[in-house]
């Protein structure tokens, strides 16, 4: 029997002033009820949990504009289902640095303060 290896990718960037994330693969079909999400604080362990937004991974290709300002320490994550109609699992973490980019500070909301 063949095997057959797919790998799955997630990059942020600054464009136009905003987080842009792209994310793609090399895969025949989607991950699992496949989502990205960018998160207020730290990975929650529950990961549909505490997002600042998210999206299908099926939507806004090739780029998609969070509509949040560009800046370090953003968390983005890619994750799906495991296994199907299972819950939500982290499969790609990233956290937004200045290697990234220009570091434009993000503005904290009230309910991320404290």
């Amino acid at each position: 029997m063949e095997k057959a290896e797919f790998t799955w990718q997630l990059e942020a960037y600054e464009k136009q002033g905003n987080l842009f994330l792209k994310w793609g693969t090399n895969a025949p079909f989607r991950a699992q009820q496949g989502r990205i999400y960018v998160y207020k604080g730290a990975f929650p362990s529950n990961p549909t949990d505490n997002a600042k937004t998210w999206s299908w991974d099926n939507e806004h290709q090739p780029e998609w504009n969070t509509g949040l300002p560009w800046g370090t320490g953003w968390n983005c994550a890619y994750v799906a289902e495991k296994p199907a109609n299972g819950p939500y699992v982290y499969f790609i973490k990233l956290t937004t640095s200045k290697a990234m980019g220009p570091d434009v500070a993000r503005i904290a909301e009230p309910s991320e303060v404290n």
